[in-house]
This record gives C-alpha cells, structure tokens and sequence, in this order.
C-alpha cells in the first residue's frame, strides 16, 4: 500500500475490505479489481475516521480505470455526482458539512462488494495556553492546538518581543525575559488545519507568574455543567490534608479520614485521624471512617476472605467502631484482591451491610471499575451488581490509568473515564449511589523512577527544570509538563481537567464525587465545586 500511496501521490491509501491486491480474473474494461483507493482531501478515507475536512473532495481510484457511470456513491443516502479524472479515477466534491457532524458514504465498484464508511467530519478544535517562569529564560508562553494552527496569526496575537520557536506544527514556546503584560487572545474563528476552526475565543493574562506555578486555560469548556454533586473527601494524618479540609469543610458533603487499618486475621488497628473528625464534627459534618488493607499483600486478602471467622470478626469490629464512635456509616476499601476471592469478597460485603443497616448504620465500598467486557487481575474480584445491591454508596476508584508499571501517561484521563463509566454503570444499575472517584494526586515519571506527589510539589519541581514545557492531551483533557531535557514528565489533574470529568459525573447523573486525597489538589479545584455541600 505504501508503494501505491507514493505513486498517486495522495498521501495515504486505503485497501477496501474484501479486496486483494493483485489483478483478478476476469476483470472488464471500467471494472475495477485489486487495489482500490479512497481518499477525502488527499488523505485515506476510512471507516470510523474522525477528521474529514468539511469539503469531501472524494477521490476513487482502482487498479483498472474507473467511470462514473460504473461507480456509485451515497452519501447519507444521497447519490453524488461523479467525475471522471485523470489516471482513471472518478472524483465527487460536496457542499460544506457542519463541522463534528457524522456521515456515512456507500460506495459500490463493479467487482467488489458494496461497502459503507461511516465517518465523522472534523470538530473544532481546542487550545491549552499555560504561562510559567523558566529559571533560565524567563517568562514563557506555552501554546498546545489540537490542530495545526495558522501560525502567522498566532504570532500576530503576541505582544512584542517574544522569542518565538514552533516546537512542532501545533506546539508554540515564547519567551520573554520579563513577563510582557497584557494578554493573549486568539479568537474562536482562528483557522486550523482539516478546514477546521479554533472551537472558543482564548485569552490568557500575560502578566509575571511566581516560579513554580502556572497560569493556564483550555478550550473549549467542559460540555456539561458540574451541577451541585455530593462531595466525599477522604483525608490523611497529615498538616497539608486537615489545614484542605478545615478550609473547605462547608463544601464537603461527607468526610472519610484514614487511620483503621484490616489484618488478614479480620482484626482492625488504629483509629480514623483525629483531627479530621474534630473538624467535621464542629461543622456538622458526617464521618464515615475508611478501612483498608494493605493492596500489596494479596496473600493476606485471601487469607481474610477465605477465612468465615476472620470474615465474621471483621464485620463485629467495624460495628464495633461505628458504635464506639458514634460513626454514621463506613467505607470499605478492600484492594489486591486475587480473582478467585471474588465471591468470599461480596460475602464479606454483603455481612457487613447487614449488621450495619441492622444498626442503622450505612456503607460505602470502593471498587476498581470495569470496562466494557473486560475485567483484568485488578478488578475481576468486583462483584459490581452485588456489591451495588449491599451497599448504599459505592465509590468508583477511577485512576491510576498509568502507573509505574506503564508507560507516562494521565493518571485518570478524560476518555479512560468514559471507558470505564460506560463498562461499570450498566452493571451497578445504580448511578444515583454511585460515586465517581477524581485523583487530585500529579505522577512524576523521570530518572528517579515513578512517583505521586501532590499537584503542588509537582508543578514546582517539574517547573524548576530549565526549558520545562507545559503540553496538553485533548483525549484525555490532562495537561503534563515535558521537563527540559526530555528525560522526564509530569501529569496532573488540575482545575480545568477536574471540571471535565466532574461534568462527566454530572451528565450520567452520579449521586456525587469522592476526592482521593485533600492536601494533594490544586487549590482552584474548590472554585468548582458547589459553594455549599449537597447532601450525601
């Protein structure tokens, strides 16, 4: 295919399902067998493709010549009208489709089988501008298009004095030894390349941003507004997570601190953190402690689970607890759990919602989600649709999408979170008792290994590298850092990628959010959230 590609000149080609290159007996004059090319605007057209310019510009070539009166093709059931062209080929142009709009082309060609290509046409594209100090060449605008942009226009929107580099067709680095005031302002008809626009106005303030911090915004939008969804924030025995939650207790609906710790034996040590349920409680607050075990002893889960009485001596305590302390409910985060273990796991479940609702008590579990039709060793042991039935919150634990033992990539992107929304939401059958879990947590991938810090740290250690450049994934809408020398990245969830995926949980109407851990997020993540906690 490469070989034809080349030699037509389009730039790519497409091999129609069912046809085989190479000549065919039997072939007549304006038949057409072999190898046969389709392309839109001189790039292969194929089935699912996403960014077809507006302007078809179909373009239909074989290995023998082509009429149009052989050839046929509808586009979304309307006949086009065919042209003959050079080399044997029949082209066919179309008026302007709206752009994002979804289409489907059959084609007929005499010896082959009728074939339709559904397609969608190019959507507006979306823009992250960011604004940091780089400590060896100052002010620095980063700019990141979905699509290549018209670069005599962006640099026209520059004020004077930038240092200018394209670091790519749809990456621009400017610089300016001092900050340069004003703004960047791109305006939502700005073109891009497929015949595609910018999809909302940008502006950015260029004004100085203190080292180790960013200005940034992205377009466009979240689709969907947030709405006013409960909020669970779980907390940690540390300065940073009790200074988060005493500054934004009236925007928590719930607080689960950590602290209780579950022995194989069915035993529970320690005790929620203090201090997080002392501000909670001042506030009127409910606090439904956390217990865990420990994920990386998967040998001493399945010990637990096997074992009826370390099951039952589990549940006792966890009543116990919740009596002690007056808790009004749980949550259970029981993690590493070998597949096998996945009935003994919904048993344990099951045990303790019932001596908790036998105490009017209430519980939450969290679950490793599932994609559509796949399960993996991490969470082939979620019973979902049991669990759902038990518990009356279960809380989606939707990150860590790349880890340490993958590739750099978001912690929790925009489009994983779809994927697994789409693959657990069926099975709960339960979207108002669901939670959806955000990670408020940045992973650092670079020499020194793999490693989560809070959004904070982060930015400030990614930043401090010289010729750090801030990027963007518009699947995942997740920003990450490239620092200088291209040894390193950072990704994290700041407020704008949190906004997405809490819109997200707003348009499938998720009982609310939970907030993996407070002491790690970027402060603007409270601007959007609700001014006042919805009931949970």
């Amino acid at each position: 295919m490469r070989r034809v590609g080349r030699v037509l000149a389009l730039g790519a080609a497409l091999l129609l399902p069912g046809c085989a290159p190479g000549p065919a007996s039997g072939a007549t004059p304006g038949g057409a067998s072999g190898l046969v090319v389709v392309t839109a605007g001189g790039t292969a057209l194929v089935d699912g493709q996403a960014d077809v310019p507006p302007t078809l510009d179909l373009r239909v070539i074989a290995s023998h010549p082509l009429t149009p009166v052989a050839v046929g093709a509808d586009l979304d059931g309307v006949p086009l009208s065919l042209v003959a062209a050079a080399s044997g080929a029949v082209t066919a142009s179309t008026a302007p489709m709206p752009l994002g709009s979804a289409h489907h082309l059959d084609l007929r060609v005499p010896g082959r089988p009728g074939q339709r290509l559904g397609f969608h046409v190019v959507a507006p594209a979306g823009a992250m501008a960011a604004l940091h100090t780089d400590p060896r060449d100052g002010t620095v605008l980063d700019l990141a298009v979905q699509l290549e942009p018209d670069h005599h226009a962006v640099e026209a929107a520059l004020p004077p004095g930038a240092a200018v580099e394209w670091v790519d067709g749809r990456h621009l680095r400017a610089t300016w030894r001092v900050a340069p005031g004003g703004a960047l302002s791109l305006p939502a008809g700005l073109p891009v390349s497929r015949g595609s626009h910018l999809a909302a106005a940008l502006r950015l303030a260029l004004d100085a941003v203190p080292p180790g911090q960013v200005r940034s915004v992205v377009v466009p939008a979240p689709a969907a507004p947030l709405g006013s969804p409960a909020v669970l924030a779980f907390t940690v025995a540390t300065a940073r997570s009790r200074a988060s939650l005493a500054a934004h207790i009236g925007q928590v609906s719930l607080v689960s601190p950590t602290g209780v710790g579950v022995g194989s034996d069915g035993t529970l040590a320690g005790a929620p953190d203090a201090p997080a349920v002392a501000v909670a409680r001042a506030h009127g607050v409910a606090v439904w402690p956390l217990l865990q075990n420990d994920a990386s002893d998967s040998t001493g889960i399945a010990a637990l689970l096997e074992d009826g009485a370390a099951r039952s001596r589990l549940v006792a305590a966890a009543r116990r607890l919740a009596s002690d302390g007056d808790y009004p409910g749980l949550q259970l985060d029981i993690e590493g759990v070998p597949e096998g273990e996945r009935d003994h796991l919904t048993g344990l479940v099951r045990a303790l919602a019932a001596g908790l609702h036998g105490d009017g008590r209430r519980l939450a579990v969290a679950v490793v989600p599932h994609k559509p039709g796949h399960l993996n060793v991490y969470s082939a042991a979620y019973d979902l649709p049991a669990i759902a039935g038990a518990a009356d919150l279960v809380t989606l634990m939707a990150y860590d999408q790349h880890t340490s033992l993958t590739d750099a990539g978001a912690v929790a992107g925009l489009g994983w979170d779809r994927q697994i929304l789409d693959g657990s939401l069926p099975e709960l059958r339960a979207a108002p008792k669901t939670l959806l879990g955000l990670p408020l947590y940045a992973r650092r991938w670079g020499g020194d290994g793999v490693v989560a810090d809070s959004y904070t740290a982060s930015l400030a250690t990614a930043m401090a590298a010289p010729g750090a450049r801030l990027d963007y994934d518009f699947d995942a809408a997740t920003p990450y850092v490239h620092e200088g020398d291209g040894s390193s990245t950072t990704w994290f969830d700041d407020a704008a990628s949190l906004a997405a995926k809490g819109a997200l949980a707003g348009s499938l109407h998720l009982h609310g959010l939970a907030l993996w851990r407070l002491g790690f997020e970027d402060p603007a993540v409270w601007s959007i959230l609700p001014a006042t906690a919805a009931p949970i």
